[in-house]
């Protein structure tokens, strides 16, 4: 079996404390990842849909929707199923104030947009999320 990744990242960020106690950041990062699984054989574990040959068991009674428990057919098609393409956009914009030597708050928002390419084993996974974080760091 052979495996093959790659990703590539490209970053940039700034921060500026235009008055004193207040600092601004932003950071953006942008992924291109691909990933590959090639020559998946398991000799000798052959199946068919309605055996599990490990554990011996029919499981044709089963569910069709259900997944089965062991079946090698599924391991011998994981190169079919297992590539990667995608391309994620990562975006934070921070302020922090420092109230006192010691005390000090902040806010961040996060953006990120996942463009799934290829389906994986979960399906295809594109989505965007957004969140804001409030905070309270105390220095001791």
């Amino acid at each position: 079996m052979n495996y093959e990744t790659e990703a590539n990242t490209f970053m940039v960020g700034a921060a500026l404390e235009p008055v004193e106690k207040v600092r601004l950041t932003a950071n953006a990062s942008y992924t291109l990842g691909t990933g590959s699984i090639t020559d998946v054989y398991f000799s000798g574990l052959t199946g068919n849909l309605t055996t599990d040959l490990k554990l011996n068991y029919n499981v044709s009674t089963l569910n069709p929707n259900m997944v089965t428990l062991y079946n090698t057919y599924y391991l011998n098609e994981m190169a079919s199923y297992s590539d990667l393409d995608f391309a994620q956009f990562d975006f934070t914009l921070g302020a922090n104030y420092q109230i006192n030597k010691s005390v000090g708050i902040g806010l961040n928002y996060y953006y990120t947009d996942l463009d799934d390419s290829e389906e994986y084993v979960y399906g295809e996974q594109s989505s965007t999320l957004q969140s804001v974080m409030a905070y309270l760091t105390y220095s001791f």
